[in-house]
């Protein structure tokens, strides 16, 4: 589609919001809609999400119920990258870790919990920040986590002998040693 005027309607516990644009180019859209499904799931777990574009000859609607953020921004995106003829894995990829979530994740796990198990799935070997670690995980979750938690958490895996940390107190960064299974038991 060369002119496509899309229109995102999300509702959620305090209501709706209508996001509407017009003649944009892929990126652009991209980012405006993920900036505001970035402030639509600040408060919310689920939320159920209509997407419709138009262009001059034709019309397509999409409606989705209960979606958690990684499923609503896979979903989304999909949506996005079709109507501008775009291939990008990272619709599959946010699928996946949402599948991911809902086969190891317990509602009773503690943020710790959670942090450790992110760690181990998505980052053994790699070294990582905690920005980016609350970037992710919230993603991934659909909760806010605060960076003060994350770094106290990281600091306590550090100490436990499960993550090396390299870098200056402003920049650490982290990666998981090879004795995780040992010592995970004791966090």
């Amino acid at each position: 589609m060369e002119y496509v005027e899309l229109v995102l309607e999300t509702r959620d516990s305090g209501g709706s919001t209508r996001l509407r644009l017009e003649g944009l180019e892929h990126e652009e859209v991209k980012e405006r809609v993920l900036r505001h499904l970035n402030y639509v799931f600040g408060s919310e777990r689920f939320v159920d999400v209509v997407i419709s574009a138009r262009d001059e000859e034709s019309e397509v609607v999409r409606e989705f119920r209960k979606l958690t953020r990684a499923r609503a921004f896979s979903r989304v995106m999909e949506f996005i990258n079709y109507l501008y003829g775009v291939e990008e894995p990272e619709a599959a990829a946010h699928e996946e870790a949402e599948d991911w979530v809902e086969k190891h994740v317990s509602s009773g796990m503690t943020q710790k919990e959670k942090l450790l198990l992110l760690l181990k799935h998505h980052h053994r070997g790699k070294w990582v920040r905690s920005q980016e670690l609350r970037e992710e995980y919230e993603a991934l979750f659909g909760e806010r986590i605060k960076l003060s938690s994350i770094s106290t958490y990281l600091a306590r895996f550090h100490e436990a002998g499960l993550l090396e940390r390299r870098g200056s107190r402003a920049q650490w960064e982290y990666r998981l040693t090879n004795n995780v299974k040992e010592t995970s038991s004791r966090i």
